[in-house]
């Protein structure tokens, strides 16, 4: 059963939710210390150091993000702390938050994926309303940062944000509360892949799949994508991402955290796509190179 939740009208919690100043940062690379860095202490991370005694070390930092990746490794809360990119409390958290290249992807990600919704939403503004849909959305950062950048009303444009889990809305409903554009959002705990039974009459011109597909499956990812090219509107964009190990971190995520992606170059996300009756047109991989971000459209009927 799907459960919807509007974005409330009572004040927020007094304690203000992170908002990036702009969405004009240079976008992250690693250092040539950081790279040889990275090049040195990888094998001990991912071989050659037992992974208890790791997990140890690790738990002893005063870290917040890492306790939180222990908590629950990959989660929305341990990725709005990588948003916020606090000054590090110690060394183990500065190599966190600053010096591991996937942190540095995330908000190389962040940034591409915001600024490709807030084109994606002007370009069908002159349409009339836009009616985007933001799958396994957590708080719905990426969405609502477009909105509010953007200054739009809800008659200009409304986004269902849908996850399986409803830990984040409460969160969500408060950055929402903050930006000033409850009205425009609505939370959904649902099964995209049941889009047609948990939001029937929702045709949405984009969707937003970030932060999800490399825990999918094939068979679960063609359901997904299935589904949500049935109910997108034709011309309709989706936006995605796969996702790489270019700095070979992936054994030590896998054997500390019990954190694991599903590889997929972005040639292999097109071929998804294009299976289930997409087309891409457009794909920019960020500086770190971890992430290929693919944006795609429904093909207009006839």
């Amino acid at each position: 059963m799907a459960h919807t939740t509007a974005a409330p009208e009572s004040e927020t919690d007094s304690a203000a939710i992170w908002l990036p100043q702009d969405l004009q940062q240079p976008l992250e690379r690693m250092t040539r210390g950081q790279r040889i860095g990275n090049w040195l202490i990888n094998p001990y991370k991912n071989y050659l150091i037992p992974a208890g005694w790791l997990k140890r070390l690790l738990q002893s930092s005063q870290s917040e993000l890492l306790a939180e990746t222990f908590r629950r490794p990959g989660g929305w809360r341990a990725m709005e702390i990588l948003y916020r990119k606090d000054a590090p409390v110690d060394l183990l958290d500065r190599q966190a938050i600053l010096d591991n290249p996937i942190s540095r992807a995330s908000r190389n990600r962040l940034q591409t994926v915001t600024q490709i919704l807030i084109d994606l939403i002007q370009a069908r503004q002159s349409d009339g309303p836009v009616v985007l849909m933001g799958v396994g959305a957590g708080p719905g950062r990426h969405v609502q940062t477009a909105i509010s950048r953007l200054q739009l009303t809800a008659g200009e444009v409304h986004a269902h944000l849908i996850d399986l889990d409803d830990d984040a809305f409460e969160y969500g409903q408060q950055l929402a509360e903050q930006l000033g554009i409850s009205d425009c959002i609505s939370f959904l705990q649902g099964d995209a892949r049941e889009i047609q039974t948990v939001l029937p009459d929702v045709k949405p011109n984009i969707v937003k799949l970030i932060g999800l597909i490399e825990y999918l499956n094939d068979q679960q990812l063609h359901e997904l994508l299935s589904a949500l090219h049935t109910i997108m509107v034709p011309g309709g964009n989706l936006v995605t991402h796969g996702i790489l190990d270019p700095w070979h971190g992936a054994p030590s995520l896998k054997r500390i955290f019990n954190l694991q992606h599903i590889r997929r170059a972005g040639d292999d996300v097109r071929q998804m796509l294009e299976t289930v009756g997409f087309r891409v047109i457009d794909q920019v991989t960020e500086p770190m190179g971890i992430y290929p971000i693919v944006t795609a459209v429904k093909p207009a009927q006839g």
